[in-house]
């Protein structure tokens, strides 16, 4: 058979070839599009015990395993990016990222930002130790005239100061409980969450104890740049319940304590 004959059966299959080579190149950009749909990107900063950078003895931050856990109940993958904390914020606003955390509420967030449901709180609190039974102060003013301790440049030495008590500043959080334990000073105020995590880490835990005062709560701040997060965040407020209520959240928290 000569080139001429096969020419038109060449000329019959390229149309039916090329839908065929579309057919495929469409599939694979759906299939591209649902493993993106299946997968978060959230970017964080260091902020232990919330998120470390680097694991510590296994540990990864409560908030990337509280996150994590969640999601996968909802069959979604996540991924987690350390940026310093301001290039993640105007990164995540520009949906580079599925979002950020560990994202306190402020009003001005709200034209970029859907904030899901608490994933974790900060609080400052009074510590003392364990058989302290003197008095008990359960507010930040109940501080006046009292002898307290905090950490030298913390904002919580300052918040003493404006309430008139008579504030001891240490270097470190080490040393302020070596005193604290001897009874050079009765009275702490710090930040619980990171404060209890490092008394954790120096075996301090059952020697001190702790009266929360102020509080607020950290969210994940949902880019609203990012393609379908409308169905994102309610598949992460789903999976954040359920971890609650199997009691999973409180053994990730409990790790940390």
């Amino acid at each position: 058979m000569t080139l001429q004959a096969h020419c038109p059966m060449m000329l019959q299959q390229t149309p039916r070839f090329l839908w065929t080579l579309i057919s495929v190149i469409m599939l694979l950009v759906s299939l591209t599009g649902i493993v993106r749909a299946e997968t978060v990107i959230l970017s964080t900063t260091d902020f232990p015990p919330y998120e470390f950078a680097k694991p510590e003895n296994g540990l990864r931050g409560f908030d990337v395993e509280v996150i994590e856990a969640a999601f996968k109940r909802v069959d979604i993958k996540t991924e987690f990016t350390f940026l310093p904390w301001k290039r993640a914020v105007e990164q995540s606003k520009l949906g580079q990222f599925t979002g950020l955390f560990s994202c306190s509420y402020l009003a001005d967030r709200e034209e970029f930002f859907i904030f899901s449901d608490t994933i974790s709180e900060s609080n400052h609190a009074y510590f003392l130790r364990k058989d302290f039974s003197g008095y008990e102060p359960t507010k930040i003013e109940d501080a006046k005239s009292l002898k307290v301790a905090s950490v030298l440049g913390w904002a919580q030495a300052d918040i003493m100061k404006d309430a008139g008590a008579r504030v001891v500043t240490y270097r470190s959080e080490e040393l302020l409980f070596k005193n604290l334990l001897k009874g050079m000073v009765d009275y702490a105020y710090l930040n619980l969450q990171s404060s209890r995590y490092r008394a954790k880490m120096l075996g301090l835990s059952d020697k001190l104890r702790y009266i929360p005062t102020t509080q607020k709560t950290f969210h994940i701040c949902f880019s609203k740049k990012w393609p379908g997060i409308e169905k994102i965040v309610p598949k992460f407020s789903q999976g954040l319940a359920l971890i609650k209520e199997d009691g999973t959240y409180d053994q990730i928290h409990s790790k940390y304590q």
